[in-house]
């Protein structure tokens, strides 16, 4: 199932942002790192609502991560992402 595999995919972009750390960011760039966090798992979880045809929690979940990524540069994080 693509939507589930893609939900994997991003959990792993999560984690990868939690192992790099935020050492070296500063408090804004630390808050924004943590916005993509929760906005890739987010994603996530609307893909497995959306798989167990929970429309509506799948809805609420993606708005969330629109809302938490919206004006984040992700090509700061391209590398870790990828």
């Amino acid at each position: 199932m693509p939507s589930l595999e893609l939900a994997k995919w991003l959990d792993r972009c999560v984690d990868r942002l939690l192992r790099e750390g935020n050492e070296n960011s500063d408090p804004v760039s630390g808050g924004e790192r943590v916005d993509l966090m929760v906005g890739l798992s987010n994603a996530a979880e609307a893909l497995r609502a959306s798989e167990r045809c929970d429309h509506e929690s799948a809805e609420q979940e993606l708005r969330s991560a629109l809302e938490l990524m919206q004006g984040i540069d992700l090509d700061r994080y391209a590398l870790s992402l990828g």
